[in-house]
């Protein structure tokens, strides 16, 4: 797919406008919770969608208070006011986490949206709204927090976590890992301020001083962007995905564009150490790290090295096979357009060739330090040297077959008939030259190889020792010329 990806829009469709680029697709649900069993559960048909993705992806984690327009929002980043489910009852609307089904490319990146079940809402439970927090915050590369504009106690929903996040998220030692922060004040009616992210600060301060120093410390280049009351009537409101982008207040969809465009800018890949994640790299990460919130005994804990290195260890061996698979499925084809045999110098080339597109693609799938990639990059090679020896052995085979068959034909053709009662040879100069000529007509017609040198030493040690016997029993050969030709031939085989 291309960047400005052209297609056949939905009847109906609301798109927002104002330059922000519609996307094409319509929500799935990514993971739903079940509350009985306290366990996440990941849809297949959303993760088939995201393992299919080869570019670096980005994920953009709508999170925060319920009935806070977090869906509204999300839609507004795929360029339109519907899509994702927006509802006008006092519970909310989303459950779980859903996805965009056709992920958009943007400079470069794969880029996932998701809009998240609204977190704090009266009939959640306290240990799924921490899971659904913690979970969005390691598997995000832009963390939106989605919360009231004048901030309260009450207002600041999860953040409190952050106070003790090292409860929660065990963090590797040497790269940087929490998602770039994008905070979200909505209907903020007071006078604007000079600057978003010291009033965010500010306020954060005075009612959670914790949060407001580990956000300092662990974010510090985060964004805070204020938008206001978007002046439709309350039915409207109740509705804003059927409202057309004229009914908002203007400067309410300013405000909008301005933190769209803000979040478009700073957009940065998931990454895993220094190598940033494709669809097959995050997919399994998600399943990690829902394994690890599924199971009792971590105590809603994950580990980034655990799940850095399962995802890595998965990513390298998926890599391999596949890879080889490309290399088998280039030689045949190679082998079937061209045919065997064919000379070794051919097939080194043709070996080469697929050997180099495999690898290039090897070294694009793999992530992992560089001892990782050296031991990856070995393993790699010894399967492949593998099936390019079994490529060799075919090629190997056929090379000897055809030279063999060459030898019989010309056997037959300058020699054999000689070696019968009715066309005996006259003389030994006779067979001396029926022998030239069988040898001219070999090195002229054969393929060059092991395979052409071991024929010529079969046809050798039998064919000219089994002519010299049957001459000499005809007298056209001494026994000492005979024995001469036998010594001569075994010293050459």
């Amino acid at each position: 797919m291309e960047e400005n990806e052209e297609f056949e829009f939905i009847e109906n469709i609301n798109i927002f406008g104002e330059e922000i680029q519609c996307r094409k697709g319509k929500p799935i649900q990514l993971l739903e919770y079940n509350v009985k069993d306290d366990q996440i559960i990941l849809k297949r048909q959303a993760l088939d969608i995201i393992e299919r993705i080869n570019e670096p992806l980005a994920i953009i984690a709508i999170v925060g208070s319920y009935r806070r327009g977090k869906s509204w929002f999300a839609n507004v980043l795929h360029g339109r006011h519907d899509g994702f489910a927006l509802g006008a009852e006092v519970n909310g609307c989303t459950r779980g986490i859903h996805m965009w089904d056709t992920p958009f490319l943007h400079n470069g990146k794969r880029v996932i949206v998701l809009d998240c079940e609204g977190i704090d809402e009266p009939q959640q439970s306290q240990q799924w709204a921490t899971k659904l927090f913690i979970l969005c915050l390691v598997i995000s590369s832009s963390f939106v927090y989605n919360i009231n504009g004048i901030i309260g106690k009450a207002d600041i929903g999860k953040l409190f976590l952050m106070n003790d996040l090292s409860k929660y998220i065990k963090l590797p030692n040497n790269c940087k890992f929490l998602p770039r922060l994008v905070v979200l004040l909505r209907d903020f009616m007071l006078k604007a301020p000079n600057d978003f992210r010291t009033y965010f600060l500010e306020k954060l301060n005075e009612v959670n001083v914790e949060a407001s120093d580990v956000i300092k410390e662990r974010f510090a280049d985060f964004e805070v962007y204020g938008l206001s009351y978007p002046g439709l009537p309350k039915e409207q409101l109740q509705h804003m995905d059927k409202a057309s982008t004229p009914e908002f207040e203007q400067d309410f969809i300013v405000e909008v564009i301005t933190a769209v465009n803000g979040i478009f800018n700073n957009l940065k890949p998931k990454y895993i150490g220094s190598s940033p994640m494709s669809g097959i790299s995050f997919a399994k990460f998600l399943q990690e790290c829902v394994r690890s919130l599924n199971d009792p005994e971590n105590h809603i804990q994950i580990s980034i090295p655990d799940e850095y290195k399962s995802v890595i260890e998965y990513v390298a061996q998926k890599s391999i096979q596949c890879c080889n698979e490309m290399y088998q499925r280039f030689m045949e084809l190679e082998i079937q357009q061209h045919q065997l045999p064919m000379l070794w110098k051919d097939f080194n080339e043709m070996h080469n060739k697929a050997f180099d597109e495999v690898k290039t693609e090897f070294f694009n799938r793999i992530l992992g330090s560089a001892t990782q990639l050296y031991e990856f990059q070995q393993e790699f090679h010894d399967m492949i040297e593998k099936d390019r020896l079994l490529f060799h052995e075919k090629n190997s085979k056929a090379l000897y077959q055809y030279n063999l068959d060459l030898g019989i034909k010309f056997w037959k053709t300058y020699v054999k008939h000689g070696l019968t009662f009715e066309s005996i040879f006259k003389t030994r100069e006779d067979f001396e030259g029926a022998i030239a000529i069988f040898e001219r007509e070999m090195l002229d017609n054969m393929l060059e190889g092991p395979e052409s040198e071991r024929v010529m030493a079969g046809f050798k040690s039998k064919e000219y020792q089994d002519a010299a016997d049957i001459l000499q029993l005809y007298g056209i050969l001494e026994q000492k010329y005979a024995e001469e030709i036998k010594a001569n031939q075994e010293s050459q085989t």
